[in-house]
C-alpha cells in the first residue's frame, strides 16, 4: 500500500491568540521527529528489564529543545512500572539537558517545547532538590550546566546539534522527505473510536482479559481497515484545535507502535508463533505504557490535570453521568487551558475513569493488525 504524506503539524495553533506557530517552529518540529523516530529504532525492553532510556542533550539551542520535546514524546517503554516503591527499579526514560540558562525551565515551559511537562514530571537542576519526585510520569528531566564523566557513562547516547544537521544533510542528499509524515498508521489507529457499541458496551472490569476484546478486533481488522484510509488532516477542523489535538494523539500514538512490537520480539526470542500470545500477556504493561505515553503528549499538547476544584465538581456530578459527561467535555475542549480527567496514573485512572482503559488495551492489541496493513 502506498504511503500517504501530510503535513499535520502544520494544523497547530498557539492558545493564547490562536495564530500559526511560526514557519521555523514548525520546520524544527518535523526535524526533531524524523531524527528521534530514527535514533530510537533499535530501542526496547523486556517486561521486566530494570533497564531504561538516559538521553544526554549537549545544547539548549532551539533545535535541540524541540529534540528534547521529541524524545519526551517517543521514548515511553513497556518496563515502566509506575507504582515501584524503588525509584531505581521505575524505569523512567532520563532527559539529560546541558544548559546554564538560569531560566531554562520557564524556556522549556514554552508551549513550542515542553509546555506544562516540567510542571507535573521529575525534573532537577543542578544540585537542588528534584521537583516532583514521586511523580506517575514516566519521564524525568534533569538540567547539568557540564556534562560529568558519569553522565557520559551511564547515558544511553549523547545528542549535539551537530548529529542533527548531519541527519538532515544525508536525508537531502539522499532525497528523503523528513517535512511530511506518512499518516496511515495514525488513521487506521484512529478507526478504533468508530468501533461503535462492540466496544463502547464492553464493561470496564476486568479490562485486560484479551478474549473480551475479540469481536471488536475482527470488525476493526475485516470491516473498519478495509476502507481506503482518509487524510488525517483537513482544513475544516483548523478552528477546533481540540479535534487537531485528537487526531495528532492518533499520529504521537502510532509512533511508538515500533518500539512495542520490538518488545514483544525480544519477548518471543525469535519464535513468531508465540506472538499473538505474547501480545495478549503484556497487555497490562502495553497498556500502562501507553497511558503513560499519552499522559506526556497531553501535557506537551497544553493540557493540566483537573485542580482541586474541578475534581471536586466532578465528583459531585457522580450520580448523573450525562451532566458529568458535558462538564468533562467542556473541560477538555477549553481552548486556552484545557484540562482532563485522565491526566493522574494509571492506578488513579481505574478509579476515576475505568471506562477508558479499555481503549488503551484495545489498541495494544490491533497493534500488529494495524501494522500488518501498513506494510502490505
Amino acid at each position: 500500500m502506498s504511503e500517504m504524506r501530510e503535513k499535520p503539524f502544520e494544523y497547530l495553533r498557539r492558545r493564547e491568540n490562536g495564530s500559526k506557530f511560526e514557519d521555523e517552529v514548525v520546520k524544527n518540529w518535523y526535524i526533531a521527529r524524523a531524527f528521534i523516530l530514527d535514533k530510537l529504532s533499535n530501542i526496547a525492553f523486556k517486561p521486566n528489564s530494570n533497564e531504561h532510556l538516559h538521553v544526554v542533550v549537549t545544547d539548549d539551542c532551539p533545535l535541540m529543545l524541540y529534540i528534547v520535546r521529541q524524545v519526551a514524546l517517543s521514548a515511553h517503554y513497556i518496563n515502566y512500572d509506575e507504582e515501584n516503591e524503588y525509584e531505581s527499579l521505575r524505569n523512567r526514560t532520563v532527559i539529560t539537558l546541558v544548559s546554564k540558562n538560569p531560566d531554562i525551565k520557564r524556556e522549556l515551559e514554552k508551549e513550542e517545547y515542553l509546555c506544562n511537562l516540567p510542571k507535573y514530571c521529575k525534573y532537577k537542576e543542578g544540585n537542588s532538590k528534584s521537583q516532583h519526585e514521586d511523580s506517575y510520569i514516566d519521564i524525568e528531566i534533569q538540567v547539568v550546566s557540564e556534562l560529568s564523566d558519569a553522565d557520559k557513562l551511564n547515558c544511553t547516547f549523547v545528542l549535539n546539534k551537530e548529529d542533527v544537521e548531519a541527519f538532515c544533510k544525508q536525508k537531502a542528499e539522499r532525497g528523503e522527505d523528513i517535512y511530511s509524515i506518512d499518516t496511515r498508521k495514525a488513521v487506521y489507529a484512529s478507526k478504533m473510536y468508530s468501533l461503535g457499541a462492540v466496544i463502547e458496551n464492553l464493561p470496564a472490569e476486568d479490562i485486560h482479559c484479551t478474549s473480551r476484546y475479540l469481536m471488536a478486533l475482527n470488525v476493526f481488522q475485516y470491516s473498519k481497515l478495509r476502507d481506503k484510509p482518509t487524510p488525517l488532516m483537513d482544513e475544516s477542523i483548523c478552528n477546533n484545535q481540540s479535534r487537531v489535538k485528537e487526531r495528532l494523539s492518533n499520529l504521537f500514538c502510532s509512533d511508538c507502535f515500533e518500539s512495542r512490537c520490538l518488545s514483544i520480539l525480544l519477548c518471543s526470542n525469535g519464535d513468531t508463533k508465540k506472538e499473538r500470545k505474547i501480545w495478549e500477556d503484556n497487555n497490562r504493561v502495553l497498556s500502562r505504557s501507553e497511558h503513560a505515553r499519552w499522559v506526556v503528549e497531553k501535557l506537551i499538547m497544553g493540557y493540566s490535570p483537573l485542580s482541586e476544584e474541578q475534581r471536586f465538581k466532578d465528583e459531585s456530578l457522580f450520580y448523573d453521568n450525562k451532566k458529568k459527561t458535558l462538564y468533562r467535555k467542556a473541560l477538555k475542549n477549553d481552548s486556552k487551558n484545557p484540562s482532563h480527567i485522565d491526566l493522574c496514573s494509571y492506578a488513579d485512572l481505574r478509579r476515576v475513569n475505568p471506562a477508558d482503559l479499555k481503549y488503551d488495551s484495545f489498541l495494544m492489541l490491533a497493534i500488529p493488525i494495524i501494522l500488518k496493513k501498513v506494510n502490505e
